[in-house]
């Protein structure tokens, strides 16, 4: 439970504190309830949480001004607590459905890792705490050998276990901190937060270590397979440093499948 005495503090705290229902008053000093809301509902990191404004007052003007200015719900001076416990209880199934659908929005439906959308976001994410916290961010794009070989020879069905036994076998050599996205087809991004260039080489190694010596496929007809992988830097002060850094990356895997495959290829 996040606690604020006027409605500037409810602010900088809501916006500091991740939250999901907010209960707000609509009388208070340096900013008002209806201007807590509105401003809440202006800012994506909060738009969507569940808002239900309070008020002494219980003409249906006020009502309307507080659905016009973003509450979700309403309720009255002096509170009736079972009045306010089924709010609360509304609010609470329509945040988790909000957080359902955003997942099922952000997440790969085959492997479970985050699609390219979310991975493009958290990266920005990333680029952003790196350059205030000074620290480095390197990527990985890896890319499974000869994937269509498997899907022809074994089928849909094998390849698409192939691909969900290669995420899992990535993620658990991964820290928490790393996020892995699918970027398209058998190729996936590895973000590496904290990581240099050599040291992003060195995780990319382990990684196609590990694939290579992991059983693939279905059960009864489990095979092994490889994974080449380019690496790269983002330059965090320069304008399109995301945007450079996957075009290098992609460049070295490329290097990487003309020499031959299931290898590092790291930036030059």
């Amino acid at each position: 439970m996040i606690l604020a005495r006027d409605g500037r503090e409810a602010l900088d705290r809501a916006q500091s504190e991740p939250f999901d229902i907010a209960i707000i008053d609509w009388e208070m000093p340096r900013l008002s309830g209806l201007e807590v809301c509105w401003l809440l509902k202006a800012d994506p990191r909060t738009a969507y949480s569940y808002l239900i404004l309070m008020t002494s007052h219980d003409e249906p003007f006020y009502e309307m001004k507080a659905l016009d200015a973003g509450a979700d719900d309403f309720i009255h001076k002096p509170v009736n607590r079972a009045h306010l416990k089924a709010r609360l209880k509304a609010g609470g199934r329509i945040t988790e459905m909000h957080r359902l659908l955003v997942a099922q929005a952000q997440t790969d439906p085959l492997t479970g890792v985050a699609n390219r959308r979310a991975l493009l976001d958290r990266a920005d994410q990333e680029i952003r705490r790196a350059l205030r916290s000074r620290q480095p961010l390197s990527l990985l794009i890896a890319d499974i050998d000869h994937f269509k070989g498997i899907n022809d020879s074994r089928g849909h069905a094998a390849g698409d276990e192939a691909l969900q036994r290669f995420v899992r076998t990535l993620g658990d050599a991964l820290r928490p901190g790393d996020l892995i996205g699918r970027y398209g087809g058998e190729e996936f991004v590895v973000l590496l937060p904290n990581t240099a260039l050599a040291d992003a080489s060195v995780v990319a190694e382990r990684l196609r270590r590990f694939v290579a010596e992991q059983e693939m496929g279905p059960n009864g007809d489990s095979f092994r397979m490889t994974a080449s992988f380019g690496v790269a830097p983002i330059a965090l002060d320069a304008p399109n440093g995301l945007d450079v850094a996957l075009r290098v990356a992609d460049a070295a895997l490329y290097r990487a499948k003309a020499e031959g495959r299931n290898r590092v290829v790291p930036s030059p």
